[in-house]
């Protein structure tokens, strides 16, 4: 999967139109040619309302790298035949690298919350699962109260608010 995540970045790269790094996340050109490829994180589904569960899913995002740190992300699908969905989320990418940085912690996985409109970082620690809300509250407020666990965002499910 790295392999294929590898080329199709490479084919990507080649289709920023000049004047455009920025938009997906460089600085300049000289950036997008010596990036590289980060490792993957899965993409998690929250399914039902209140008492979901989280659906694992065969999307993985691979960071974009550019001197180790995370400037922008390529969507990789292993659903069937394996393919290259969608390459920007710059934003998403800058928030991975700081909230993985100011909580010292390896970004594994992203549940998106659709009812709420939500992403959460997801981490491991002693093979429990944790959850940092992205929002722009966590990053200027670092706090253990951001970590969350999963009867955390049940209970943000169903009151609908984070």
């Amino acid at each position: 999967m790295v392999r294929f995540a590898e080329q199709a970045w490479f084919s990507a790269a080649q289709k920023i139109p000049t004047g455009m790094e920025e938009a997906f996340g460089f600085k300049n050109l000289e950036e997008i040619e010596k990036s590289s490829i980060g490792e993957p994180i899965r993409m998690y589904y929250w399914q039902g309302r209140e008492d979901g569960e989280i659906i694992t899913s065969n999307t993985y995002r691979f960071p974009i790298l550019v001197d180790g740190k995370k400037v922008s992300l390529l969507t990789v699908s292993t659903d069937g035949e394996m393919t290259s969905e969608d390459f920007g989320g710059a934003i998403l990418a800058r928030n991975i690298q700081d909230i993985s940085d100011a909580y010292q912690v390896k970004i594994t996985g992203i549940l998106r919350i659709h009812i709420i409109n939500s992403d959460f970082l997801v981490f491991e620690e002693k093979n429990i699962s944790y959850f940092i809300p992205v929002v722009p509250h966590t990053l200027s407020n670092l706090s253990q109260k951001n970590v969350l666990e999963l009867n955390d965002i049940v209970t943000i499910v169903r009151n609908q608010n984070i």
